[in-house]
């Protein structure tokens, strides 16, 4: 069933990404989408290998 894949700046709690995936879970079991068939993947990115405009988010 549906797998979401999250990129994301490192430094959020464990907290925050529960409730980010419950969130979004969430999201789907409102279309009638079973939680257990949920995946989430959260990919913690340092902002120093990230660029947006041609600039590092860490500048």
């Amino acid at each position: 069933m549906p797998t979401v894949i999250v990129h994301m700046w490192s430094g959020r709690s464990e907290d925050v990404k529960r409730r980010i995936a419950e969130g979004i879970t969430k999201v789907f079991e409102d279309e009638k989408i079973p939680r257990d068939a949920v995946s989430i993947i959260m990919l913690d990115v340092p902002k120093n290998s990230w660029a947006e405009g041609g600039k590092l988010c860490s500048d």
